[in-house]
């Protein structure tokens, strides 16, 4: 690639990943994550860079809608609530950056659609939890089948699931519309999209790490709750986090994306 455009990539990943911290919806860490993730996409083209952008805009704007409400209905629960760290960058981001990185080197059709299925997959999961925590509705888990808090892994509800299936369309659509993938793909992305945001719940409900604070006698993600207390490993496995769930679910969003392509016509 000619220097002055990777150049201005790299300036331009620099000024967005700034100015996201300075808006704090990055920790520090979290701003050279994304400086990393948007250098990597800016420089494999513009249709690479603006996806993610707008991936980015649109997952941060729904975060703080409602932001208020959502505290108070799931703070105690989730693992990092605010602004979101280099883990939760990388979780989200990493396969999209690296396929953009594959496409440089070693140019194939199915890069693009292996990244747009892994973004749009972790941005219809973002959908799912911030809808689901932002409107009051009954979350049920799937491993106990009973009522839990909002915003707990593994646990469904119905606006969620719906805020899921619109978000999985809307990023692939995205894609299309930006021709970072072909309108014929549209269908493995969003079904692509679908089956990693279900694999994050499925894989949150019974394999994720599960803790509790006896302090507060409530069930957590956190390593020390927000009431300071540390907390004690209640099942699930050890040291899976929430991140690496994440990270999971966009590799079964690229990798159910492929196979439909793959069988299509």
């Amino acid at each position: 690639m000619p220097l002055l455009p990777l150049v201005a990539a790299f300036v331009a990943a620099l000024v967005i990943a700034a100015s996201a911290h300075r808006a704090r919806a990055l920790t520090a860490s979290g701003a050279v994550a994304a400086f990393l993730v948007g250098s990597m996409s800016l420089a494999a083209g513009w249709r690479w860079g603006a996806y993610l952008m707008l991936w980015f805009l649109s997952a941060s704007l729904l975060s703080r809608a409602g932001r208020a409400q959502k505290s108070l209905n799931s703070t105690d629960i989730v693992e990092k609530p605010g602004a979101r760290d280099a883990r939760q960058v990388l979780a989200n981001g990493a396969v999209f950056a690296l396929c953009a990185l594959a496409s440089m080197f070693w140019p194939h059709s199915r890069w693009p659609l292996l990244a747009a299925a892994s973004l749009a997959a972790a941005g219809a999961d973002t959908w799912a939890t911030e809808v689901g925590t932002w409107i009051r509705s009954q979350a049920w888990s799937l491993r106990t089948r009973r009522s839990v808090p909002a915003g707990t892994s593994g646990a469904i509800t119905s606006v969620g699931s719906g805020a899921m299936l619109l978000g999985a369309a809307s990023y692939a659509a995205l894609a299309v519309i930006l021709g970072l993938t072909s309108s014929h793909a549209w269908l493995a992305v969003t079904v692509g999209a679908v089956a990693g945001a279900t694999a994050d719940t499925v894989i949150g409900a019974w394999a994720q790490e599960r803790r509790w604070c006896r302090l507060c006698d409530k069930p957590t993600e956190q390593l020390v709750h927000r009431c300071g207390a540390p907390t004690e490993v209640l099942g699930g496995l050890r040291g899976l986090s929430n991140d690496a769930v994440n990270l999971l679910a966009t590799l079964v969003g690229a990798g159910v994306a492929l196979l439909l392509d793959r069988i299509g016509p």
